[in-house]
């Protein structure tokens, strides 16, 4: 990763590659898209907004060009739109010294509007949407050869499309937050080995965040119908990735107070995945209520 770092560093052209070169591998390999984000955070957190910025324009431009000749030019103004420039905008406020937590905060309220935004599209273009849906899971799920009539898997696919409402703004929120912890680790591993850790270990989001979380989250299983039951559906899950954030913060500290070995750490990551979603419930539920009982406090004083 170091030598990743270095390279994309190493002057204008390489950090140029490095971005569009990790955007076009991520067509094959999705998370090396976050890798291509990363590139331009570690150019902002460096060199300043001005670099940083001109890595977006250049890229952009070879990214655009590359999407038009392979027929994917929504693909690449979505990268230039919904990554590089949010990731460029958090980097710029970290580079400006405002605390990771606060960045991760702008974050997640970027992550509501497109809740909002993404609820009020859904219910206005229901049925245009469902159709997309359908023409494009429908023929690869019956060449699965599910179990399934026709209309259980019609139902099955459109269930899928609304997940994808539901979920979309806060897998874009962990999506900017990842390529932002990655080029912030990379800039540590560069100029300040183990800061990164220290200063993911402290991620804190405040009394007040979690009060406007539990309103949301209950406000989100009060109200079953209409345009308000997407818009805090996508929100919930946009304020739960938050406090996960901070969950995981404290289970790092854990780790590092008590000297545990790191693999307790990799456990975790993989139950995370084996028993989504209730382990990932559970941990947001520690990181809300961090916020009144001060957990890492605790576990210093042992």
């Amino acid at each position: 990763m170091q030598a990743i770092a270095a390279f994309v560093l190493r002057g204008r052209n390489q950090a140029i590659l490095s971005t569009v070169g990790f955007a076009a591998l991520a067509l094959m390999f999705t998370p090396l898209g976050l890798f291509s984000a990363a590139s331009i955070g570690l150019v902002t957190l460096v060199h300043g907004a001005r670099q940083g910025f001109t890595i977006v324009v250049v890229a952009s431009v070879f990214m655009l060009l590359i999407s038009s000749f392979t027929g994917q030019v929504a693909l690449g103004i979505e990268y230039v739109v919904f990554y590089w420039l949010p990731v460029w905008l958090l980097a710029l406020l970290l580079a400006r010294q405002v605390p990771l937590s606060l960045v991760v905060l702008v974050a997640a309220l970027i992550g509501l509007i497109a809740a909002v935004v993404m609820a009020t599209l859904y219910v206005t273009y229901e049925a245009q949407w469902n159709k997309i849906i359908l023409d494009n899971l429908l023929p690869a799920f019956k060449d699965a050869k599910m179990n399934l009539s026709e209309e259980e898997l019609k139902a099955f696919i459109l269930n899928i499309g609304k997940m994808i409402v539901n979920y979309g703004a806060a897998y874009w929120v962990l999506s900017m937050s990842a390529s932002l912890f990655l080029a912030r680790w990379w800039q540590a591993l560069l100029f300040h080995p183990g800061g990164f850790g220290e200063e993911f270990r402290e991620l804190r989001f405040g009394v007040s965040a979690a009060i406007g979380a539990l309103l949301i989250i209950v406000a989100a299983v009060i109200v079953s119908d209409g345009v308000f039951d997407q818009i805090l559906m996508g929100s919930a899950g946009v304020v739960v990735l938050l406090f996960v954030l901070q969950g995981l913060a404290i289970a790092h500290t854990v780790v590092v107070v008590r000297k545990l070995k790191v693999v307790w750490l990799y456990l975790l990551y993989l139950l995370m995945i084996v028993l989504m979603p209730y382990e990932l419930f559970l941990i947001a539920f520690i990181g809300l209520t961090d916020n009144w009982a001060n957990y890492r406090a605790r576990i210093k004083l042992v």
